[in-house]
């Protein structure tokens, strides 16, 4: 399994199970965030997250779902 940076742009863990998940989008999100679209390619779940520009502030889950 891959080994995640700490806040890694490109991958982050699956919220399903665990595998890399590439970045798919990234765009605008209200109070000056970003809004990350990660899909899993081993199992389909697709996380959203809202980012802060500060990396010290946790990421908001938006969405988490499967695939259809």
């Amino acid at each position: 399994m891959r080994s995640f940076q700490h806040r890694d742009y490109f991958f982050h863990p699956c919220g399903a199970c665990g595998a890399a998940a590439n970045l798919t989008r990234n765009s605008p999100a209200p109070g000056g965030r970003e809004r990350r679209t990660y899909e899993c390619r081993r199992c389909g779940q697709v996380d959203v997250y809202d980012v802060a520009a500060d990396s010290a502030v946790p990421w908001i889950v938006v969405d988490g779902s499967p695939v259809a």
